[in-house]
Order: C-alpha cells, then sequence, then structure tokens
C-alpha cells in the first residue's frame, strides 16, 4: 500500500509554506508602516535625499564657513544685468563718470555680499525638547538663535520645503551677545514619534541681492498621542 494514500474520508495535512515565499492576508499585509518610522529625509528627491543624509543629526548646528551657502539672488541677477548695462554704456560714450558710478555700485554690491555671509556666519542654533501632542494638533518647535558678537537682522527660521509645516517659517532679530527663538509648527499626522523635518536657516540682509543659508538636521522628534475619540463614549458602569 502506497504511504501517501490517505484513509478515505480524511482529508490530507496542509504543506508547509516554503522560506522566503511566506504572504500575509488581510488587513495586516497592506498596513502602512507606523508614522514613527517615516523620516523626513526619505520623502526628498534622490539627490536631495542625498544632500541631507550627509549632514548629521544634533540638537546644536553652529554655523561657520563650511556650512554656510552662498548665491545671488533674482534681484542680485538683475542688479548685474543693469550694471552690464551701464559698463557698456560707459565703454561706448567714454563717460568717464559712468565708469566711477558702475564701479561704485559695483563695490557696493560686493561688500554686501560679505555682509550677507556674516550674517549667518558664527550663529549657533540649538533646538528645545518639543512637547507632546495629539496628533492632527500641530507641534511647536522652538529653535534658540544664539550670536556670540554683533547683533544679526533679519534671520529666517524655516522648515526644508515646508515639510509637514504648518507655519513653517519665522523671521527674527538676533542681539549682540543675546538669543533669540523662532517658533515652528510641525502637523503630525498620526500618532507616535516624528523626527523633526530638516532646518533652513538663511538671509538676504542688507540689500537683498544675495542670500545666504544652511541647513540643519535636528536629532529631536515629537511624539503625538492618539487623538481622543470625539464625542468621549459613556463611562462605564
Amino acid at each position: 500500500m502506497n504511504p501517501s494514500s490517505a484513509v478515505a474520508g480524511q482529508r490530507p495535512a496542509p504543506r508547509a509554506p516554503r522560506a522566503g515565499r511566506t504572504r500575509q492576508r488581510g488587513p495586516a499585509a497592506s498596513a502602512p508602516p507606523a508614522s514613527g518610522a517615516a523620516d523626513p529625509v526619505r520623502r526628498a528627491g534622490p539627490l536631495t535625499r542625498w544632500w541631507l543624509a550627509r549632514l548629521p543629526a544634533s540638537d546644536t548646528w553652529t554655523l561657520g564657513q563650511r556650512n554656510v551657502y552662498i548665491l545671488p539672488s533674482r534681484s542680485g541677477m538683475a542688479f548685474a544685468g543693469l550694471l552690464l548695462v551701464m559698463l557698456l554704456a560707459s565703454i561706448n560714450y567714454q563717460l568717464n563718470l559712468g565708469y566711477v558710478l558702475t564701479f561704485l555700485v559695483a563695490g557696493a554690491a560686493g561688500v554686501s555680499m560679505h555682509m550677507t555671509h556674516a550674517t549667518l556666519r558664527g550663529l549657533t542654533l540649538r533646538v528645545r525638547p518639543p512637547a507632546p501632542g495629539f496628533a492632527g494638533d500641530p507641534a511647536r518647535i522652538e529653535i534658540v538663535v544664539t550670536s556670540p558678537g554683533r547683533a544679526r537682522h533679519a534671520v529666517v527660521v524655516r522648515l526644508h520645503d515646508r515639510a509637514g509645516g504648518v507655519d513653517g517659517a519665522a523671521a527674527i532679530d538676533v542681539p549682540a551677545q543675546g538669543q533669540a527663538s523662532a517658533t515652528l509648527a510641525l502637523l503630525p499626522a498620526r500618532r507616535g514619534w516624528h523626527a523633526v523635518p530638516p532646518v533652513v536657516v538663511e538671509t538676504a540682509f542688507p540689500f537683498g541681492l544675495f542670500r545666504a543659508w544652511s541647513v540643519w538636521r535636528p536629532a529631536a522628534r515629537v511624539l503625538a498621542w492618539p487623538r481622543p475619540e470625539q464625542p468621549a463614549p459613556p463611562p462605564a458602569r
């Protein structure tokens, strides 16, 4: 008699699933990952994600020569075009006063570039531990900016690409050898731990011809509690 044959009326035992081919069925298979595992860096584009991943996560960030970037703004590009027109007109009409005015204004623009970069250089940013809240309610993130020397004006602190923020920008003036606080708002959609998105600190002071900025990845996280049921269920008897 073949040992593999079963007794009449008795169903054979189910076979064990093969390794690596286990498949889940039901709602557990399509459930999204927990919100605490969602990293704002992973939601960015490939190039931005690669660049942000190179930044160390820290609750304190000091701005210096290596992490402050500067480029001409749109107004600065238009101003450079105006200087070019003034220079061509001075060459064409041989205007000595035109040369003086052109290079005088160009020198002022060069000085403003150094002032824009110096507005951020030397600042220290620190994030205070965020207070927990309920899912769906804005969580306040307080950034403390400290100046070790002179006063700094028109410093803008915002969330990178306004990721998950409802109040994603704050403009502050930092007093000389003092501190100023910028409060941002993060909206946690689900309960659990949420990483604070990267923070951008930037300025266009004094003339708006150049934009200097730096990107910082805070290591702090925000805890979102489950939202209470509304209306509340009746108390148990």
